[in-house]
């Protein structure tokens, strides 16, 4: 004889967004960071929360049976992403390994010297590419309706370029120029990764209907 549970279950997605919140508060607490601005907390949790609800909806939208070609396709489109982003990048100096503790989200960073690529993990940009192709690998398996989200997917990249790069040049003593490029990109970015899961989310449950 059977027993049928009828206990009612949390949505995958908010157990997804538990877990996110789990692990940052260990990590916060194990640091101990400083913290200089609200906005350089607001805006790692605010990738990281999202792209956990993402995840759970392309799990729940067939992640878990895609064929090759779609994975292959959102394999790519990440990579694409980190590479506009300029945290995939040719190697242009001799293999180094770093780890760098900071802020949940923004660490622990880790930076990545080899023979031919250099990468730079930052945890709640690399997380939210990684959303990103997974939506859209589940969303191409599906439809090829996706072109939009994808597009502002990657515009959220190319946002995230200008902070990169005045991260660089602040290094070098151009301080000003650093804060403006960061504060001006930073929102745009978002937006334009919110916009974008968002899309996807959209286009996955028109399609199941």
């Amino acid at each position: 004889m059977s027993v049928v549970d009828h206990r009612p279950r949390l949505p995958l997605s908010w157990v997804g967004l538990a877990v996110v919140v789990g692990v940052t508060l260990g990590y916060w607490l194990a640091v101990d960071p400083v913290v200089q601005s609200p906005a350089q907390v607001a805006y790692p949790l605010l990738w990281l929360a999202v792209s956990a609800v993402g995840v759970a909806v392309a799990v729940e939208s067939g992640a878990r049976s895609l064929s090759p070609l779609p994975a292959l396709a959102g394999g790519a489109y990440v990579l694409v992403l980190l590479w506009t982003a300029g945290l995939l990048a040719p190697a242009a100096s001799d293999p180094t390994f770093s780890v760098h503790l900071a802020i949940p989200g923004w660490g622990p960073a880790v930076h990545y010297v080899g023979p031919v690529v250099a990468l730079t993990v930052v945890p709640f940009l690399v997380f939210g590419y990684a959303t990103l192709g997974l939506l859209a690998a589940v969303a191409v398996d599906r439809t090829w309706s996706a072109s939009m989200p994808g597009a502002v997917g990657l515009l959220a990249c190319v946002s995230c370029t200008a902070p990169l790069v005045a991260g660089v040049a602040g290094s070098l003593g151009a301080g000003s120029v650093a804060a403006t490029l960061s504060h001006a990109q930073y929102p745009v970015a978002t937006a334009a990764f919110l916009l974008s899961v968002g899309g996807f989310a959209v286009v996955l449950r028109r399609t199941a209907d």
